[in-house]
């Protein structure tokens, strides 16, 4: 529709209606007319036409909403569709006499045929239950049925005129749609229209201003700005049109318009004049008092208000503001908020009006929010004050150092010290220590290790019974430090301070911060786990597990649980440690599709520890750059070597033995491993010299590793001397009796090692009874772990050995890979030779039917699959078995999210389960993983 000076009214009935004279009545009736700048908004229009097909419409909104004007370019540009009655309300008409006379002119000049005798009623005799019922006998006879507007019905407040409108309402049938603008809901029964299902209500957030439309409203005056200056000015006036305009005004002639966007609000601006005057000023004292004084808030409630606000009002104050006033509006759980604009003028004139009071209420709010453990508004507020003894305090006297350390952690939090002076100098303990927090989570390590030097200076001049929380704060600092740097020393002190700390912790402060107590016990449990002492490191990360079960203290959660898991890795236990990092990664085993939870650097190390055994390296490469882009983000030497171990075996197992040295090499730079990762490291150094056929330097190595105390340096002593063309040497290497069961010193990967280089060694000199037990016994200790890996790593001499000898390989065909077994993928099987089952040559092939897979080696009522997957399904399928979540298959296979969907459904239906995780558990029985 195109904008015009002024609309068109609808024709003027036939016969002038009484009054019609009257100048001021002719203004109430008339629709009022649109300036020259207005701009079309269709969308505004439409809301407002959907509305007002139905009985009663609602268009709320601040002043200046432009809620007149959106009702008056619907009026003018509607379709003929029945007549529309204007009445514009003002204080005069909560008299019943007067409202229901410019009811009746409204619908007369509007071409109701009103009856000369009701026009008289009105405007000369009380108003009672007769004319009521005359004037809804009047409307209920429209067809089609009259639209009635009522501008600014906020006006009206008298309860004989609401109630009558009210009745006028309910009793007048189809032939009446009354839409009404207001600055607050309407004292009508809304509540009763909502159940019926009889109102539309338009609200400020709908007619708020779009960019689009903001920029042709600018247009309109001339102006011209940039594109991020005006989403600015869009996003702080909240599309308030009023605001909109007189920001577009002021700008006119402005040298920089995108600079006065900047500075919207001044003392002398006429958006700040604007505000003050038709909202703050209109207030009741009390009421502008208190809008004043809770204006440094970003959100109140009645509780922060009555730390603010001396007047006992402050309750009735909030509820009668957010009904009365569409610039305060409150959320679900309690909490109010002024409009982003409207709080700015505040926030100005409380400075210009009590200067002297805005410190004391800054420290008000940050004390009260303290006491309610909000610490970031605590730390904000004292930020605001100046006082950053006590923000720093409200940290470290509330153990909630960690939420500055974890780069995951509590960026608002962070965010409340940005104007903390860093000066060493003069500054107290807590100061410091929130400074070497700050630093040590944006990986300034030594900025953060100077402030936590002269903090502990200046502890260690106090009595040692004082300032406790700061001596714990600063014991699991250098806990911290030394974790990533590598200093197990410092790091057993430090552990050991902070235990005895936390012991000294009265009931009330542990009941208070019961995440502290599992803190603590984590990073003990990390110094055992570096000491070696695995049993004692599990204890302790099973107690911090244990107490860290609140949402708030998640990520410590996950932590533990991530170094439960990568104990169990190190211990060969791969089916526990891979429950238990799921369950850090808070990755789902069912249907539900979620996004990982916090994440842990250990657990991500672990599953791709899981993935690579189980010879999926696409999945361990994918979890093992999670972990790695973890640990640059938080640093730890422990977990650190942990995944250096996992890269280096990922590397081998693709063949790349100089890549595999190069990580090596570098994971024992710039620290002293301890002994059993000094090991593990030398062991897989020897690996892959022989993996690039030095194996001069491979048994130089091994030998360095210990090969008398670690079986696994002894098989790859072993396998180093087979390969160097020493298979009698390679014999002697290995143990005369190898250990039947796994232990805490021969895991199942080790020992699984040792059994099968025991059957190449038999296989190779012809024995082959001895090589058959050998490998026999390697497949009993891989099949309940599924360790595909050391299997597929010998293929070379592998191969053709199963396949010579199918019944062997046949009862573990979920463990071996199928290019190892099946028949017809190499030459060198052996004539003759056929699986159990498998027909003879010549022989007839019976009568068809679908092929059925049963699950090896189980009875005659396992599950069966009736219907093979197809290739893409067995791709989705083995997404899901790397725990990916439904998008993030869908990125990886370049299809949409409910294709990934339909073929999770067909998977399911296949295998006969209902969710992903029997899927994965029925894939594994069938060896289809």
């Amino acid at each position: 529709m195109a904008t015009s000076a002024a609309m068109p009214a609808p024709a003027s009935p036939a016969r002038p209606a009484p009054g019609a004279h009257d100048p001021l009545l002719t203004s109430k009736i008339t629709v009022p007319g649109g300036p020259a700048w207005l701009v079309p908004r269709p969308r505004v229009e439409k809301l407002i036409a959907q509305g007002a097909e139905g009985p009663i419409t609602t268009v709320t909104g601040p002043p200046g909403a432009g809620k007149t004007m959106a009702l008056a370019l619907w009026a003018a540009g509607r379709a003929p569709a029945g007549p529309v009655a204007w009445v514009t309300i003002d204080d005069y008409d909560n008299r019943p006499r007067v409202f229901w006379s410019y009811a009746l002119a409204a619908l007369a000049r509007a071409g109701v045929p009103v009856p000369k005798g009701m026009s008289a009623t009105a405007r000369r005799y009380a108003i009672d239950h007769e004319f009521l019922l005359r004037f809804v006998s009047l409307i209920a006879a429209q067809d089609p049925p009259v639209t009635l507007v009522l501008d600014d019905v906020h006006l009206l407040t008298a309860p004989k005129v609401l109630d009558g409108l009210a009745y006028v309402r309910t009793h007048a049938g189809p032939g009446l749609r009354l839409v009404v603008s207001s600055r607050m809901d309407p004292l009508l029964p809304l509540h009763r229209y909502r159940l019926t299902g009889e109102l539309t209500e338009i609200r400020a957030g709908d007619l708020a201003f779009t960019v689009p439309e903001a920029r042709l409203l600018m247009a309109q005056h001339g102006i011209t700005l940039s594109a991020q200056a005006l989403e600015r000015l869009t996003r702080r006036a909240e599309g308030w049109a009023a605001i909109m305009r007189l920001a577009a005004i002021s700008m006119a002639g402005h040298a920089d318009p995108d600079q006065f966007v900047k500075e919207l609000i001044a003392d002398d601006s006429a958006v700040a004049g604007f505000l003050v005057e038709e909202v703050l000023n209109a207030q009741p004292p009390h009421v502008r008092d208190f809008l004043l004084r809770t204006s440094i808030l970003d959100r109140v409630n009645e509780h922060v208000a009555g730390a603010l606000v001396d007047d006992r009002r402050y309750a009735a104050v909030l509820r009668d503001l957010v009904r009365a006033n569409p610039l305060v509006q409150r959320d679900d759980s309690g909490w109010y908020r002024y409009h982003s604009l409207f709080a700015a003028v505040l926030r100005l004139k409380l400075r210009r009006e009590y200067p002297a009071e805005v410190t004391r209420l800054h420290l008000r709010a940050a004390g009260w929010y303290r006491r309610s453990g909000l610490l970031a508004e605590a730390v904000r507020h004292a930020g605001e004050a100046g006082d950053w003894a006590f923000a720093a305090r409200t940290v470290v006297d509330e153990l909630a150092i960690s939420q500055l350390t974890d780069p995951r952690g509590n960026e608002s939090l962070a965010g409340g010290f940005r104007q903390m002076p860093r000066d060493r100098e003069g500054t107290q303990a807590q100061a410091l220590l929130v400074a070497a927090a700050i630093d040590f989570g944006r990986a300034r390590y030594a900025a953060s290790q100077a402030c936590l030097d002269a903090a502990e200076r200046l502890l260690g001049r106090l009595p040692a019974g004082d300032e406790i929380p700061s001596r714990l704060t600063a014991a699991l600092l250098r806990l911290a430090l030394s974790r990533r740097g590598g200093d197990r020393n410092a790091a057993a002190a430090a552990a050991s301070a902070a235990r005895r700390l936390v012991e000294t912790l009265s009931e009330e402060e542990l009941a208070r911060h019961p995440g502290i107590r599992a803190h603590v016990l984590a990073g003990h449990g990390a110094v055992e786990f570096w000491s070696g002492r695995f049993d004692a490191a599990s204890a302790l990360f099973q107690a911090g597990a244990a107490a860290e079960r609140t949402a708030e203290r998640e990520r410590e959660r996950a932590d533990c649980l991530g170094h439960l898991a990568l104990i169990e890795m190190l211990r060969g236990r791969l089916s526990r440690a891979e429950g238990l990092a799921a369950e850090a990664t808070g990755r789902p085993g069912d249907a539900t599709d979620r996004s990982p939870g916090p994440a842990s650097q250990a657990a991500e190390v672990v599953l791709a520890s899981v993935f690579l055994e189980r010879n999926d390296l696409p999945g361990a490469g994918r979890w093992l750059n999670r972990a790695l882009d973890a640990l640059r983000a938080r640093p730890d030497r422990l977990v650190g070597a942990a995944a250096s171990l996992v890269a280096a075996r990922h590397s081998l197992a693709e063949g790349r033995g100089r890549a595999a040295l190069e990580i090596v090499d570098q994971a024992a730079q710039g620290w002293s491993p301890p002994a059993w990762i000094e090991t593990r490291l030398t062991v897989l150094r020897a690996q892959a010299h022989a993996a690039m056929a030095d194996f001069r330097s491979a048994i130089d190595t091994a030998r360095q590793a210990g090969p008398e105390s670690s079986l696994d340096a002894t098989v790859t002593l072993a396998r180093a001397l087979l390969a160097s063309g020493d298979p009698q040497a390679a014999r002697h290497a290995l143990p005369r009796a190898l250990p039947a069961r796994p232990s805490e010193a021969a895991s199942d990967r080790f020992l699984l090692g040792a059994w099968l280089l025991d059957a190449h060694l038999g296989y190779g000199r012809g024995d082959l009874a001895h090589g058959r037990r050998s490998l026999e016994h390697a497949l009993r200790l891989g099949e309940p772990e599924l360790l595909r890996l050391p299997f597929a790593m010998e293929r070379g001499w592998l191969r053709p050995v199963l396949r010579r000898d199918p019944e062997l390989a046949h009862p573990y065909r979920r463990l071996l890979e199928p290019e190892l077994v099946e028949p017809g993928r190499d030459r060198t099987q052996l004539p003759g030779a056929r699986p159990p089952g498998a027909r003879p040559a010549g022989a007839r092939r019976p009568a068809t039917r679908p092929p059925r897979t049963r699950v090896p080696g189980t009875g005659p009522d396992a599950p069966v699959i009736v219907e093979p997957l197809s290739e893409r399904e067995r791709e989705v399928l083995k997404h899901v078995s790397a725990m990916e979540s439904t998008a993030e298959i869908a990125a990886e296979m370049y299809i949409s999210v409910n294709t990934v969907k339909t073929h999770l459904k067909s998977i399911n239906r296949k295998l006969a389960v209902s969710h992903r995780g029997q899927a994965v558990r029925r894939a594994r029985q069938f060896g289809l993983l």
